[in-house]
């Protein structure tokens, strides 16, 4: 049979503080109860069967032989001391396993506190990295307040320097003050003066539109810019509500303008916005209108057709006098003279080549130069009667002149009319036509709708 080891507890844990155990101290202890279990589970096993009693033959001569000279009692207390002592064995192995637990929650307890002492060893060797990287900083900084001090005693040097040459530059620049603002001289003495002055050298004589002479000098700037200054003063009258008459007085600057007043000489009106140039006669704006489009016809070509002319695409038929003309083949505008021309006396349009089948030619008219304001245009909001009846195509235009009250427009093409039918804007020359204050729809206007337009003056001016 295998020796019996004895559990035995060689320190005892709870006299420690907790965490604060070795992990020799926890192998031995393990070690010393894992040999005692395992001695006590073979002696049992040399002796027990697995239903729990004892195995056959176990008991033999020799040991029945002293045994046998005592009575049943005693064989029976044998075999009670027998089961106590098996009962014993069973309670010590259970008080092993619990010594296990303990041990195995002790020794957890210990896996933790060496984690946390890792965890507090890392952080301290972070501590150390960071201590010596902050001690690096220290020195870097000291290095460089070393230099900033090196550099500021050197700004401080500098800025020595430069007042010192501020100083200078200040008396040269009060004598060079002095200087220039000095005494207008005679031509004759002026090479003199210049010769006698400190500060001669790149300076000359200069004369003096009046009669007098001096240096080229402020006070000759002054002369200069009062000759500049004061003609442009002359013609520019300021800003005024209404036209200014010639020796009338500004109500806001209180300047007086001149009499007679010269051509040339303008203002600007604060009521429109726009400034206005004296003829010589009248007031007149600054602004001038260029060519615009007038009306345009669109011709879809045949194969080759070179000649374009009478009612075109929509039925209307152009009508040249001087116009100037714009031409677009197929959306690409086509240069005058040398891909097409005009003639006047045919109204007819004639393209240096022949446009292919279903070729779009849109031809356009622009507005005669001699037929434009030579100031701004007026737009006014015309006043149309009577009201549509439904079967009336003509109608009669009048205009607010601020002035005159209700007038007669005048329209000289119809360009110039704007025509708005219950908020549709129709065509110039296609659903309407004028003649001065004439106004002639192509279809009736229904009963009740409302019309109204604007007139783009292009001879009337009101400033």
């Amino acid at each position: 049979m295998a020796a019996i080891v004895r559990p035995k507890q060689p320190i005892l844990f709870s006299d420690r503080p907790r965490g604060v155990v070795t992990a020799d101290l926890l192998d031995a202890q393990i070690h010393n109860l894992v040999e005692a279990i395992h001695s006590t589970q073979q002696a049992l096993e040399d002796i027990r069967r697995d239903d729990g009693k004892l195995k056959n033959n176990i008991i033999g001569r020799d040991q029945l032989v002293t045994e046998l000279k005592h009575s049943r009692q005693e064989i029976d207390s044998v075999e009670q001391r027998t089961h106590a002592a098996a009962q014993a064995t069973i309670d010590a192995a259970a008080r092993t396993v619990n010594t296990i637990r303990d041990v195995d929650l002790r020794a957890r307890d210990a896996e933790a506190a060496a984690i946390s002492a890792a965890s507090m060893l890392s952080a301290i060797s972070h501590g150390n990295v960071n201590a010596l990287d902050s001690a690096s900083d220290a020195e870097n900084s000291a290095d460089r307040a070393e230099s900033a001090a090196i550099s500021s005693e050197n700004w401080a040097n500098h800025s020595l320097a430069n007042s010192d040459n501020a100083i200078a530059a200040k008396n040269e620049a009060t004598q060079w003050a002095e200087y220039l603002a000095g005494p207008v001289v005679n031509p004759e003495m002026a090479p003199e003066y210049i010769s006698k002055h400190p500060f001669g050298h790149g300076l000359y004589y200069q004369p003096v539109e009046g009669g007098l002479a001096g240096l080229w000098s402020a006070k000759w700037w002054a002369l200069y810019a009062q000759q500049l200054v004061g003609h442009w003063n002359f013609y520019y009258l300021g800003a005024w509500a209404q036209p200014p008459m010639p020796g009338s007085t500004n109500p806001e600057t209180g300047l007086t303008t001149p009499s007679p007043l010269l051509p040339g000489s303008f203002y600007y009106n604060t009521d429109v916005n726009q400034l206005y140039i004296w003829d010589g006669t009248q007031w007149v704006s600054p602004i001038k209108l260029t060519p615009a489009y007038q009306s345009n016809y669109v011709y879809v070509a045949t194969a080759g057709q070179k000649t374009f002319s009478g009612a075109d695409f929509h039925g209307n038929i152009p009508l040249l006098s001087d116009n100037d003309t714009d031409v677009h083949l197929n959306g690409i505008r086509l240069v005058g003279g040398t891909d097409y021309t005009v003639d006047k006396a045919t109204n007819s349009l004639t393209l240096a080549v022949g446009a292919t089948v279903n070729s779009m030619v849109q031809w356009d008219l622009l507005v005669e130069a001699s037929q434009l304001a030579p100031g701004a245009i007026s737009v006014f909001k015309i006043k149309i009667t009577p009201v549509p009846d439904g079967t009336n195509k003509n109608f009669t235009m009048t205009y607010p002149n601020p002035t005159l009250g209700d007038q007669p427009v005048a329209a000289t093409q119809v360009a110039e009319v704007a025509i708005s039918i219950d908020g549709i804007v129709q065509e110039p020359a296609v659903d309407f036509s004028t003649s001065a204050n004439t106004l002639t729809f192509s279809t009736a206007p229904q009963l009740g709708c409302r019309i109204w337009g604007t007139w783009h003056a292009s001879d009337i001016i009101i400033p």
